[in-house]
């Protein structure tokens, strides 16, 4: 029989999924409520047709599609996670409408023509720290990004100041430091001899400047709030029993976008696949070549962004202080490659390190676990 291969549009109230053949030819569409109920009406419907469905892929896994995701994976399903990007690309180039029986189609087809695919990200069974981990990191994450919009509406006002008041707070980048020069009146260190000529003091001048000390001091609270998440961060990072702080250059930021984007380590078949996965693994752009290996690649545009960036983060702080990568760094440059493809090399080897590190920190949280189970087995024997 001709396997099957599935696609789903998860929407906030709604779940449409397509079935093709590993041809692209569409076989049958349904959608279901994103309801418990209808999560399992749409096990029912994939796993009722006459041929097998050995692939589900899965637009928006970690949103939307979350719990039917989750539902897959633990019903033993090879469940895909498809980038939006795919499936806009080809609607596009193929002049299609925009429904959700079109994108499920879409998502199938893309599923099915790319084997490749990274999978969906669980996020079952993996302990109650984790899921904690992935709430306070999303919450320090927020309240990260509101301390920038802060920063960046204080520069403007600060601009906007009269001269008389900007030249004692120094020409420096940074607006931190000329924000508290301007609230507690100690200019600093870079700062021009304070003007002779005083300002008048006009009420909308008044205002600005009272505007600047409330977000001078939402800023330092703020500042407290965070430090408070990232220390329940370290907390649950040492509970989960991982060892990725262990990694020179990658903290406890880093440590925390690893679990949480990762998942369940196990997910990767290969470090080849992780690698692929968070877009360290090389593309080939070979024209001309023939049969042999390809020799040209390009950088990889897609993949995970947040692992991307603690890799190169880790990458960055190694070549500073720690010696066997300055050797690495420096191998790969007196082999004929720039300081960015050395680079690019140095991160897909951290990615291999930091997965096989997974792995064996997985490996070792299961061990325990059975054991503990073992243990309380016994004792509840022993009572009986």
């Amino acid at each position: 029989m001709t396997q099957l291969v599935a696609g789903v549009d998860p929407h906030k109230r709604s779940l449409t999924l397509a079935v093709v053949t590993p041809a692209g030819q569409q076989v049958a569409t349904a959608s279901f409520d994103n309801s418990d109920a209808g999560i399992t009406a749409a096990l029912g419907w994939l796993g009722g047709h006459e041929s097998a469905v050995v692939r589900v892929g899965v637009e928006g896994s970690s949103g939307h599609g979350r719990h039917l995701a989750q539902r897959l994976v633990e019903a033993g399903w090879d469940v895909r996670e498809v980038p939006p990007r795919r499936t806009a690309e080809r609607r596009r180039a193929r002049r299609r409408a925009k429904t959700d029986v079109e994108d499920a189609v879409a998502i199938a087809r893309a599923t099915a023509g790319e084997a490749g695919l990274g999978p969906v990200k669980p996020g079952a069974g993996l302990g109650a720290e984790v899921e904690e981990l992935a709430v306070v990191r999303a919450h320090r994450d927020m309240l990260v990004g509101r301390r920038k919009v802060m920063l960046n509406h204080a520069e403007a006002e600060l601009g906007r100041l009269p001269l008389s008041i900007t030249e004692r707070l120094g020409n420096g980048r940074a607006v931190r430091p000329r924000l508290r020069a301007l609230i507690t009146g100690e200019p600093v260190t870079d700062a021009s001899p304070a003007s002779t000529t005083s300002a008048t003091t006009s009420p909308v001048l008044a205002l600005r400047l009272a505007a600047l000390q409330e977000l001078h001091d939402d800023l330092v609270e703020l500042d407290r709030r965070i430090r408070r998440l990232e220390r329940r961060l370290a907390a649950l990072i040492e509970a989960t029993g991982s060892t990725l702080c262990e990694e020179r250059g990658i903290g406890v930021i880093g440590a925390a976008a690893l679990l949480v984007e990762v998942g369940d380590p196990a997910r990767f078949r290969s470090e080849a696949a992780f690698n692929r996965w968070w877009g360290g693994a090389p593309v080939a752009i070979s024209s001309g070549e023939g049969h042999g290996q390809p020799v040209r690649h390009r950088l990889d545009l897609l993949g995970n962004r947040a692992i991307n960036s603690v890799l190169y983060t880790a990458s960055v702080t190694q070549a500073r202080s720690y010696e066997p990568a300055q050797v690495y760094l420096a191998r790969k440059t007196s082999e004929g490659h720039s300081k960015r493809e050395a680079r690019r090399a140095h991160k897909t080897l951290l990615g291999r390190r930091v997965i096989r590190r997974m792995w064996a920190d997985r490996r070792r949280q299961l061990d325990q676990q059975r054991q503990s189970a073992a243990s309380t087995g016994t004792d509840h024997n022993e009572a009986a």
